[in-house]
């Protein structure tokens, strides 16, 4: 069970804390919500609470996990697929999956594609979206701003 205040990171959304949990009625049924803060759009996500197991939610890293795991954007790449719809697929996939290695793996191969010019128009979008769903971790984990954030990821490279 979700706790206010509770730092936490939704796939596909990216990382934020709970508001609040609250009860809304509708059709005089009472519905129970988890309201949460989302960093990266600036937004509150609104969950009911029995449909909250629909969502990849999990803890944020702690700094250690955070840093470990950041290591891997400038680790060298592994061999990246040639054909771009089955590396976007592929990114797509780690992306949903919300585990901020896979999300690292992408931001280190897009990059590596930025750098020798072969980084497709609608694979740059894929790498501005996962760059903030990780910088959002990196803002409650490390206490920086959203361009600081960035700057962190960026300069791993």
């Amino acid at each position: 069970m979700l706790n206010i205040g509770e730092n936490i990171f939704i796939a596909d959304y990216g990382a934020g804390y709970v508001q609040d949990i609250s009860i809304k009625e509708c059709s005089s049924i009472s519905y129970k919500y988890v309201n949460i803060y989302l960093l990266l759009d600036n937004m509150n996500f609104m969950i009911p609470i029995d449909k909250i197991e629909n969502h990849k939610i999990r803890n944020i890293l702690n700094k250690k996990e955070l840093e470990a795991t950041l290591n891997t954007i400038s680790d060298g790449s592994d061999p990246i697929e040639s054909n771009w719809n089955n590396r976007y697929r592929s990114n797509k996939k780690k992306i949903q999956s919300g585990d901020t290695l896979k999300m690292c793996e992408v931001i280190r191969d897009l990059y590596y594609l930025q750098k020798i010019d072969m980084l497709p128009p609608g694979e740059v979008k894929i790498l501005e979206r996962v760059e903030g769903m990780v910088a959002s971790e990196i803002m409650l984990v490390l206490g920086l701003n959203m361009e600081e954030a960035l700057c962190k990821i960026r300069n791993l490279v």
